[in-house]
């Protein structure tokens, strides 16, 4: 599921009690919950030409293969828009954990060793129950086990899944607790969890709606930060989140004063030594992002400091004040670009946080990727910037930094008619360094992992009509993994446009309704960062050499970096 919301504009940098935001207004658009479309079974269930894995030694992108994608998930017996892209690198493996689908794949080869449907991994390999979607998961190193979460079976419910080992295709456990329910409510749900974890504890986030009636709209109603034991949830005998602490906001509830703490709230990833939890969050009410922490995370005595609200500079949407979708070259605009939630993973390393959302900033019609470089003692923004230019949108980024300060940066880009087909919707990346002043400095150039197949992508109608029916999903994250085995490699997945399901694409009796497709791919940051830049002669003859453009290939053209 998920939220329709919008960016919000920057405040100044100051200190709220939950007494002064209480007076504070929540952004209209946050108040709707949006589930996952579900969509019927078409008769042709062939999943098509999937492109085989593409290995470049010594190239900035060193392996590069398909993932699940709709007409896989199809083939389970579902079909959800959008996918929630979402997956991980372990030290032999990666796992893909979406909408409708689990998939391990040899990271060595890209070749696929396993695959079902969700549920079926939550009940079958978990121990679990079905599982309504929203996933996400992560390896972690320290414990040397795969985590995962989403909802359970109904949708106040979120369910932790643990590996026994480093092995995803081996044996996993489960627990489901409550992640939301208020009397006199009706059909809550725990929207949108997140996932982070440090040495302390593992920090799920949700966004909290229900109905006032038993069929009236589920309208937002505050949000709730788990924090549990670290320990508890991987102990062998499987995940216990019994001893979780909750952080609850209430919004719109009989009884409760009106208290925000952010939207979409992440915990801080990072591996020190430290007993305090860093948070990261946009805020709900103003256009701008959060900072607190928890003290003594993880051991019952946990307590939630002052926020921070940070000091960013101004951003808006120019679509009713959220952000706009995003442009294809077909001349459609109708990518739902989410909004400027921080929809992916943040870390923390070496005293510093790194993080992004999206944001559309004044004076301009296209979404760009804002990112930032934090002290997590002083909250000062070390360095903020936009991935932005060439008139472009640029959406649903995810990052991840190693222990040197190296950075990689994924997202989606696509652009109107004027772009051609370089305008179709790609899985892009960049890779930065952090300097000794905590800025990100671009190292090589833009890096395209993928382009869509069609640059037409629509729901709700068949892609030849050209009329988009109702919302246009897309996303709703992506992420970007550290290699446990080589701080040097960078694992990241995208959502791109596979073919239409048409005759003339290889699906006989296909409905001729757009499908997604998710990409994952390997980048050495060194290579990334040393490659020499090709050419225009070169580059042409490269293309020509493999034979289609999108995969994985350096761009000729150095990306530009919009800095505040």
């Amino acid at each position: 599921m998920t939220i329709r919301s919008a960016a919000l504009a920057a405040s100044a940098l100051l200190l709220c009690s939950a007494a002064s935001v209480s007076a504070q207004t929540l952004k209209p658009w946050y108040q709707e919950l949006e589930d996952d479309a579900g969509t019927f079974i078409d008769s042709n269930l062939n999943s098509g030409t999937a492109a085989g894995p593409t290995f470049s030694p010594g190239a900035p992108v060193l392996l590069s293969f398909e993932g699940l994608s709709d007409y896989d998930v199809r083939q389970f017996g579902v079909g959800l828009i959008p996918p929630d892209t979402m997956g991980a690198v372990g030290p032999t493996q990666f796992v893909e954990l979406i909408n409708g689908g689990f998939a391990v794949y040899d990271k060595a080869t890209g070749t696929k060793v396993q695959s079902m449907l969700d549920s079926n991994f939550w009940i079958t390999k978990a121990g679990g129950q079905a599982t309504g979607g929203d996933p996400r998961i992560r390896f972690n190193a320290q414990m040397g086990r795969w985590i995962a979460t989403g909802f359970g079976a109904n949708g106040k419910d979120i369910q932790i899944g643990v590996s026994d080992t480093a092995d995803a295709t081996g044996s996993w456990k489960s627990t489901v607790f409550e992640g939301y329910s208020q009397a006199g409510l009706f059909r809550p749900v725990a929207d949108y969890p997140t996932l982070g974890f440090d040495n302390n504890a593992v920090y799920i986030g949700t966004n909290n709606f229900a109905a006032s009636t038993a069929a009236g709209p589920q309208t937002f109603r505050g949000t709730t930060l788990n924090v549990i034991p670290l320990a508890d949830v991987f102990a062998a005998t499987g995940p216990d989140a019994t001893n979780r602490v909750k952080f609850q906001n209430f919004f719109n509830t009989a009884g409760q004063p009106d208290s925000f703490a952010g939207f979409a709230i992440q915990g801080v990833s990072k591996n020190d030594g430290s007993s305090t939890g860093h948070i990261f969050t946009v805020s709900a009410t103003d256009y701008g992002v959060q900072r607190y922490d928890i003290l003594n995370a993880g051991t019952g005595a946990d307590t939630r400091s002052a926020i921070t609200d940070l000091a960013t500079g101004s951003y808006t949407g120019l679509c009713g004040g959220n952000i706009c979708p995003a442009h294809q070259p077909s001349g459609l605009r109708n990518i739902d670009a989410l909004d400027d939630r921080v929809s992916s993973s943040v870390y923390e390393v070496n005293g510093k946080i790194y993080g992004l959302q999206e944001v559309m900033k004044a004076g301009t019609d296209l979404d760009q990727i804002r990112y930032y470089v934090i002290d997590s003692a002083t909250n000062a923004i070390l360095d903020q910037g936009e991935i932005t230019g060439g008139g472009f949108d640029y959406f649903q980024g995810s990052l991840a930094v190693n222990s040197q300060g190296q950075v990689v940066i994924s997202y989606n880009r696509s652009g109107g008619p004027a772009k051609g087909s370089d305008g179709k919707v790609s899985v892009m990346a960049r890779t930065f360094k952090t300097t000794a002043t905590g800025h990100l400095q671009q190292m090589g150039n833009e890096l395209l992992i993928k382009q869509s197949l069609t640059d037409r992508y629509l729901n709700g109608n068949p892609e030849a009509s050209g009329v988009p029916a109702g919302r246009q999903r897309w996303g709703d994250y992506s992420q970007v993994t550290l290699d446990p085995t080589d701080p040097d490699k960078f694992w990241l997945i995208g959502q791109f446009a596979r073919e239409a399901n048409t005759p003339a694409n290889g699906h006989p009796g296909g409905s001729g309704f757009s499908r997604w497709g998710t990409w994952i791919a390997e980048v050495s940051f060194l290579n990334a960062a040393l490659a020499p830049v090709p050419e225009p002669a070169t580059w042409a003859m490269m293309i020509a050499g493999f034979g289609m453009v999108g995969f994985a290939m350096r761009r000729s053209q150095k990306a530009r970096v919009s800095f505040v």
